[in-house]
């Protein structure tokens, strides 16, 4: 198994098991210097759940929900994850250093079952037991490239010990209502390299409607701020709204992106009556949500377009997946606008998807996500390289985008509203 670098190229977005396990409070700050002796030390595993309706930071997607729990490990340390497969569209773990980088992942497909168990996301005669989905995965400190199945590197360096982030992502669960996909949490236990193993209970509180109740939520939105100021996620801001368009982002760090994931984005600015139309041929996908197989050939694993606010900590306002969005002959339209100027006529029923603007006070940025493109779709975001124009390599498939009045829109549609 190779770094992350190797596996994926470069991303362009402790547990304090030491003497004293201490939980720290809600508004734990960065220091300019975060060092080990700063970092957050809890008494309980998965301590932030992030996603619009816990945790709103990071442009999280709405469609997914992320767990994250921080670590120390000393020489030798070993942080065990014992798992079980989710019911759901996609999963990964990532572990991510003290800035929200990342620096080694595992995508669920990648992730070796237990002897006697069976990955869902790997083989097509799986079962849906549960019981008979069971991985563990290690994370380990001191090496910079995974030496073996199922384990992550802590750090980028080859250190003896160092802190940082494990991160759990789960995309569109079979059942909406259920983030988790049907699966218990993993459970967390650190192996001592004396021998000795402790263990940590899911904390009670980090997955309540309140962000703001788990212990780490302070912590995580003082990094955003202080490693993802304004202008920290670079490469958006030519477009203008006589000349819009989608750009590849070349900096996100203190983001926690995901890396299976690659984004366009594109700024945008509200004005009364005003709305964005983005258009453009829709990827195929796996539509688990209507029952198809994660193992169905498709064009990529998950496609999404996302509005979200341009001030820290970075929320989201709203999402559409692919599954949630119309299409006529293949080609989507979204309509981003207030619920005050929004078309009469920007309707599923009318084979148009509307997004909620959000607020109107700051200004907006849309984000245009692609997971996972299967190796003969050349027209992802993923094949972008630096310098070429991402509508020359995305082809059709690219998200074209204008700004239009309401009344335009609801006179003659989407064709009204020409892309220049």
């Amino acid at each position: 198994m190779h770094s992350l670098r190797r596996r994926l190229g470069v991303c362009s977005l402790a547990v304090g098991f030491i003497a004293v396990l201490a939980a720290p409070s809600a508004d734990a700050t960065v220091p300019a210097g975060a060092g080990r002796a700063s970092f957050p030390k809890v008494s309980c595993g998965w301590p932030a759940v992030v996603n619009p309706g816990r945790l709103n930071f990071a442009f999280p997607e709405t469609n997914a929900t992320y767990w994250v729990m921080p670590y120390q490990l000393s020489k030798g340390d070993r942080l065990v994850v014992d798992g079980t497969y989710p019911s759901a569209r996609f999963t990964s773990l990532t572990t991510y250093n003290a800035k929200g980088s990342p620096v080694d992942s595992l995508v669920d497909r990648a992730i070796t079952p237990n002897s006697g168990s069976k990955n869902p996301f790997a083989q097509a005669n799986a079962g849906t037991n549960p019981a008979e989905h069971r991985y563990r995965v290690t994370v380990r400190s001191g090496v910079t490239a995974a030496p073996g199945h199922n384990t992550l590197a802590a750090t980028a360096e080859s250190a003896a010990s160092g802190s940082g982030f494990l991160a759990l992502r789960i995309y569109v669960p079979d059942k909406e209502s259920d983030p988790t996909g049907g699966a218990p949490l993993p459970a967390l236990s650190l192996q001592h390299q004396g021998g000795s193993t402790s263990t940590l209970k899911t904390c009670a509180n980090a997955g309540s409607a309140h962000g703001d109740a788990g212990p780490l939520a302070g912590f995580l939105r003082q990094l955003v701020k202080k490693y993802a100021p304004p202008g920290g996620f670079e490469g958006c801001g030519k477009s203008t709204p006589s000349a819009p368009g989608f750009a590849v982002p070349n900096k996100a760090e203190g983001l926690f992106p995901n890396p299976y994931n690659k984004y366009l984005c594109t700024p945008v600015s509200h004005e009364s009556g005003r709305i964005a139309v983005i258009r453009g041929k829709a990827p195929t996908f796996p539509d688990t949500i209507q029952g198809q197989s994660v193992l169905t050939k498709t064009q990529l694993r998950y496609w999404s377009l996302c509005q979200n606010q341009w001030q820290l900590p970075y929320p989201s306002s709203s999402c559409a997946a692919d599954y949630q969005t119309a299409l006529k002959d293949g080609q989507y339209t979204f309509v981003v606008s207030t619920p005050e100027d929004r078309p009469t006529n920007a309707t599923t029923s009318d084979e148009v998807t509307w997004i909620s603007w959000g607020p109107t006070g700051v200004n907006g940025i849309l984000l245009f996500r692609n997971m996972l493109p299967a190796g003969d779709f050349h027209n992802a975001v993923q094949n972008i390289q630096k310098g070429q124009n991402p509508a020359t390599v995305m082809g059709p498939y690219y998200p074209t985008i204008t700004y239009c009045t309401k009344a335009t829109f609801e006179k003659g549609g989407p064709d009204a509203c020409p892309a220049r």
